[in-house]
This record gives structure tokens, sequence and C-alpha cells, in this order.
């Protein structure tokens, strides 16, 4: 709009002012602009800039990056044997792919683009830019080595205080796989290969017609080339055959055709293919000290490797440790046992048709037998196999049992009468487990769990955003995985006062 026509217009608007008796409105002071004239998008500047003034002197990703200046980039460093293009610097990578994480960022596409404008990831990357295929890459194939990052983030977290150790909290959850909830069966994948095939068949027949007919439906097209449908339909023939492959070399029942690595896990959305992530958390402060994301579909074999691996990335044992009842296995008692660890692991209730459960039978080790309450022994029988378990069953006589004041209480509803119970290699450990989470100190040990670990999961899924894995494949997910253990580490480092101080200079 001409300068006469705003003119015009501001007349027009004042006169409107006064007629409606000028209310809410000012007067226009004679002799001065009313607004900024801002200027034309056609004229040409110039300027002198540093990547350094771009971001804040204490702006969190100056911390962020002191702190990744401090890591040894050496295990990745070493898988460059040079020669060729240049690559980018892995601790630039690693840089992008964990800030990324701490922002809640996990698309190697979206960082690429961040690149371009967000004045983080330009300062970060010294304003070079990195295309999405170098960042999906590189996090893909250097999972193993992202082991040694994380702990180096619990040895300066030890240093820093924020690994006190007193307590260490271990638990897991289910995350979902790149892949549709539906799992096929061998059946499933027998039917949907029949209809496949049946589709091919179609097509393949379609293709045996006149010359004629070709070139009045393709025209100037030459006549052979392969319809996209057809070309859809093998694909997904040879998806079908892939998974029936799989499928038959695993012990799973079903199998699923997005992931084909990630078996059925049960979680609160319900049942989907997915991964089993662990991790071991200092039970004062939230601190990751250990990670591992599995393919199993329960916690039970999970606790020893994640314990050891906690004592050994600090360097101590803790004082105690805790973990809820999906763990608790033979193995893992025994583990207990073995490593010296005073833990507690929640016991879940026991199911049973009897009155008396076994802790109220006593072993006689001398003559290897159990009396019960109403004074009959319960001598050896056999051993039975449940589960790959192997049980040592005792089991009293009839006539003990017959004549019993507590036969009704004991037997509850068995339908023989007669008492019978299957010990476990390790009951011993397993009685002692049992009294000790049902002292004041195991209800203690339940409470820290709560308050330590499951806020960490709820940061990971909510705050960064690791409700269902991008990469699809076991070493994918874990890529995925220990990279929010990393960003869950990192930003409690950059919330450290010590290292804020350092990095920004500030007194």
């Amino acid at each position: 709009m001409g300068g006469r026509d705003a003119m015009t217009s501001e007349a027009v608007l004042l006169e409107v002012a006064e007629a409606a008796g000028g209310v809410g409105v000012s007067k226009r002071i004679r002799g001065g602009k009313r607004f900024i004239e801002m200027p034309s998008r056609e004229q040409l500047e110039f300027g002198v800039r540093r990547v350094e003034d771009m971001v804040a002197a204490d702006a969190p990703v100056r911390v962020f990056d002191a702190i990744l200046d401090g890591l040894d980039y050496g295990a990745l460093e070493d898988r460059y044997v040079g020669g060729g293009r240049p690559g980018y610097p892995p601790k630039v990578l690693c840089k992008l792919l964990f800030w990324a994480a701490h922002e809640g960022i996990r698309s190697a596409r979206e960082i690429a683009r961040r690149l371009h404008y967000d004045l983080n990831f330009m300062w970060l990357a010294h304003e070079v830019k990195v295309d999405h295929q170098t960042l999906s890459d590189f996090r893909r194939a250097f999972a193993e080595e992202f082991k040694a990052l994380f702990v180096q983030t619990v040895a300066l977290g030890v240093q820093l205080g924020l690994v006190r150790f007193g307590w260490l909290a271990i638990d897991g959850t289910k995350i979902a796989a790149h892949a549709r909830r539906k799992m096929y069966t061998a059946e499933d994948l027998k039917e949907a290969l029949g209809r496949v095939e049946e589709r091919i068949g179609e097509w393949l027949e379609q293709g045996l017609q006149t010359d004629a007919e070709e070139d009045a439906l393709l025209g100037e097209a030459r006549g052979d080339e392969v319809p996209a449908e057809l070309q859809d339909a093998e694909r997904l023939r040879e998806r079908l055959w892939a998974a029936q492959a799989a499928l038959a070399q695993s012990e799973q029942k079903s199998i699923s055709l997005g992931d084909a690595e990630a078996p059925k896990q049960r979680s609160a959305e319900g049942k989907r293919p997915g991964y089993n992530g662990q991790l071991a958390v200092d039970g004062e402060t939230g601190f990751v000290v250990a990670e591992a994301l599995t393919d199993a579909q329960n916690d039970q074999q999970e606790f020893a490797g994640l314990a050891r691996e906690a004592v050994a990335n600090v360097g101590r044992p803790p004082e105690a440790v805790v973990a809820d009842k999906g763990y608790q296995s033979a193995e893992t008692l025994e583990a207990i046992a073995e490593d010296g660890l005073n833990a507690y692991v929640a016991q879940p209730k026991v199911q049973t048709t009897e009155g008396y459960g076994h802790e109220a039978f006593e072993y006689d080790a001398e003559r290897d037998e159990y009396g019960c309450p109403g004074g009959a022994r319960l001598s050896f029988w056999k051993t039975k196999r449940m589960r790959k378990t192997v049980y040592r069953v005792y089991r009293s006589s009839r006539t003990q049992c017959g004549a019993c004041p507590h036969q009704t209480a004991c037997l509850g509803k068995r339908k023989e009468r007669r008492r019978e119970l299957l010990i476990p290699p390790h009951a011993a450990l397993l009685a002692a487990m049992r009294s000790k989470m049902a002292s004041d100190g195991g209800r203690q040990a339940l409470q820290v769990r709560k308050q330590s670990v499951e806020p960490v999961f709820g940061v990971m899924k909510s705050v960064l955003g690791l409700r269902q894995f991008l990469l699809r494949g076991l070493a994918g997910a874990r890529a995925e995985f220990r990279i929010a253990a990393l960003a869950v580490n990192l930003r409690k480092l950059v919330a450290c006062g010590a290292i804020r101080r350092e990095a920004c200079g500030a007194s």
C-alpha cells in the first residue's frame, strides 16, 4: 500500500474512532512515528559473526559440550582405518546424536534438519551439515562402542557424587518394536503365502495376452514392464519366506513381519512385538549405572548380568540391591549368594490349593525329611522336572494324613488325601529371601525401587520419547536404548552445579 493510501486509511480510522467517542483510542502524538519501521527483505546486509557467539555463555549446550569433550573416543576412532574420503569425527556425531536424545529428538532426519536452523545443533557441529543417512548409519554401527562412553559417564557420576551406591535398584520395561502389533504363526504365514501365490499367478496369467491386446493396453510402452502390483506381491512373498525360515529356527510360536527379531511381549499396552529394556540405577539419585536390552520375554535371567555390570562400572558393590518380583528365580538367588550381595528381591504370591505353605514344614537334614504341624513325616519320594527345574518331591502317607486333625487346613482342595512338597534346589535361598522380604528392611527396599528406577523409565518414555524403537532388529534397538540411557545421565550431569560452573566460567 502506498504512502497516500496509508494516510487515507489512517484518517478514516481516526474519524471512525472520533465518531465512536474515542473510547480506548490513544491520541496520535505529532512529530514522531508510532511504530518501528521494518527493513525490506530485499535489503543487503554485511556483517561478521563467530560460530562461538551462536549460543549464550551460560547455555546448557555448553555444559553438554564440555562433558562430551572430556570423554575418550578411542574405541570409536579405532574403527576408522583411514584412506579414501575422510569421515566426520566420531566425537561430533556423538554430540549430535546425544544432544538430540537429550532434547527428546530421535529421528536422524530431524537432526539433519536442525543443523540448518537450530543454533544449538549448528554450534555443536561447527556449522557443518551432516546428512541423515550418515547419522543413522553411525548410530546403528557403533552401538557397542557407545557402551564405553556410557561407562565413562558412570565414572564421572561417581566422581561428582551423583552415584552414591547406598541402594542399587534394578527394573525392566517392555518397549515396542518398529512393527505392527499383528504377529504370524506358522499357519498364518502358510495361508498368507497361499494368497500371495494366487495373486502372482493371476498377474502372470494376464501377462500371456496377445500382442494386439498388449498394444491396446500399453500403448508406447515396451510391453514387458513388471506391474507395480506384481512387484509388491513378489516383495511380500520374499518377506513371508524369510519370516517362515526365521520362525522355524526360533523357539517362538509367532513372528512379526516388521521385525522378525522382536518376540511377543506383554506390557500395560497389551501384547505386541518388542524388546525388554533393563536398567540399574542409583537408588538415591536415579543415575543409571548399568543398562541392557534383550529379547527375553521376562526378567528371570536378567538380574545377575545387570548387577555384576553395575558393580564393575562403579568399581565397588552397593550397600544393598533391590529388584521386583519379576526377577525371582533360582539363577537370581544363586547369583546373589555367589556374589555376596545384600539383596532384596520381591516375592510373588504363591498360588496353591493347599492350606499350609512350605514355611509351615520343618526340614530335618539328617533324616532328609520334613515334619508337618501335625507331627507327620514327609519322606523323599522322587525327583520331578517342571519348567526346566528339577524338584525333589516329599510326601506323607495316607494313614498319617487321614488321622491328622490338621487335614482340612493342610490339604485344602487336593484330591489325593496326602500331602506332597515340591522342593526346588534353591529352597534354602528362597526361604531366606522370603523371610527377608517380610521384614521392615524388605518393605523399605520396595519403596526405594518405586521411587528411583520407575521415574527413570518415565523420563525415557515421556521426555525422551522412547515408547517405540525406530530401528529394526535387536542391534538397532540396543543402540537406541543405550543412547537413551546415556541421555538420562547427561541430563543429570548438565544439571550438576560443579560442571556448570567449570563449563560456563561462573563463580
